[in-house]
């Protein structure tokens, strides 16, 4: 949610005067909406299939969220990531790039066969996912004339709503009647899209620029370790969590230029309306983790009798 409204507002007043449009505008934004959908099924198919991958390898429930736990923080950090870079390196490349880490990681995936490989894989999937949300709104921002930007905006983020829609359902058919290793051969068709965003975006030229990693690092061991701390306890990860966000704060107040611009802190109306849209994702990832988990141990539900379930309160939100 942060990354989206710095990712707007970093690019409001070189969007509202482009003239031109951008070439196949109405394809490209059909092929974004495709590989959002299937972003956020890859986040959402997973939730259905917790309780059989716990089974699968003997871990606790809580290790076993580390799934889309790890996946979610490596996301986040990767969407402000590519967005930063995106400044000064070519759209097509950094699109390309994290295509390919997403579905690449997907094929591997499909063979997993230990809980470590599991996550790792999802963590690398997530770093190549994040690249897909942040560069269309950028792509959207960057060339697309105001009076039509708000609706490409629009169908991405209704694309965002099918996916998390289509995944309950999708996820807990095929977990029930393949296994959850075909989750990630749902994923892996993403590639068949690379080609195409080759071919449609539009040629930039790279410029000079500097991005900063330590910045990045920071962020990612701060939160890495928090989230370590609620969900196992270890009050060193906790120590190291405070200390990293310590540290990133000091980074970004004191860098030329900082992973996260100090001044979106000091806008209140930014931070009102960030606070919104971390209660709402707070609310409604939360339920999708625990909605599977109940349905299937405390109701004996079947995973795909739980996706069935889940369907309706998605669909309500693709209407919304």
């Amino acid at each position: 949610m942060d990354s989206t409204n710095q990712i707007s507002a970093a690019a409001e007043n070189e969007g509202s005067s482009v003239e031109s449009t951008l070439p196949k505008e109405g394809l490209l934004t059909l092929l974004f909406s495709i590989a959002v959908v299937l972003v956020i099924m890859n986040t959402a198919m997973f939730n259905l299939a917790l309780p059989d991958v716990t089974e699968t390898f003997g871990i606790s429930p809580a290790a076993a969220s580390w799934i889309v736990t790890g996946y979610s923080i490596m996301f986040s950090i990767a969407s402000i990531t590519y967005s930063r870079l995106s400044d000064f390196l070519p759209i097509r490349r950094l699109l390309a790039l994290g295509m390919l880490t997403l579905g690449i990681a997907a094929i591997a995936g499909f063979f997993s066969t230990n809980f470590i490989f599991l996550l790792i894989v999802r963590i690398v999937q997530a770093s190549g996912a994040g690249a897909v949300m942040s560069l269309s709104l950028v792509l959207f921002t960057r060339y697309v004339p105001v009076k039509r930007r708000g609706k490409a905006m629009a169908t991405i983020m209704s694309a965002v709503s099918l996916g998390l829609g289509l995944g309950p359902v999708a996820g807990g058919a095929i977990t029930e009647y393949l296994g959850w290793n075909w989750l990630f051969a749902v994923t892996a068709f993403i590639l068949l899209l690379v080609p195409l965003f080759l071919i449609l975006l539009p040629q930039e030229v790279p410029s000079r620029g500097s991005f900063d990693a330590l910045g990045g690092v920071f962020l990612g061991v701060g939160t890495t370790g928090l989230l370590l701390f609620l969900t196992s306890g270890l009050w060193i990860a906790l120590v190291a969590g405070l200390a990293a966000i310590l540290l990133f704060v000091s980074r970004i107040r004191t860098t030329r230029d900082p992973f996260v611009l100090p001044s979106l802190f000091q806008n209140r109306s930014y931070l009102v309306l960030s606070l919104v849209g971390i209660a709402s994702y707070l609310c409604s990832f939360a339920t999708l983790f625990l909605l599977p988990q109940i349905l299937t141990h405390r109701f004996g539900f079947s995973a795909s009798h739980a996706g069935l379930v889940i369907f309706p309160g998605s669909l309500l939100a693709i209407v919304v």
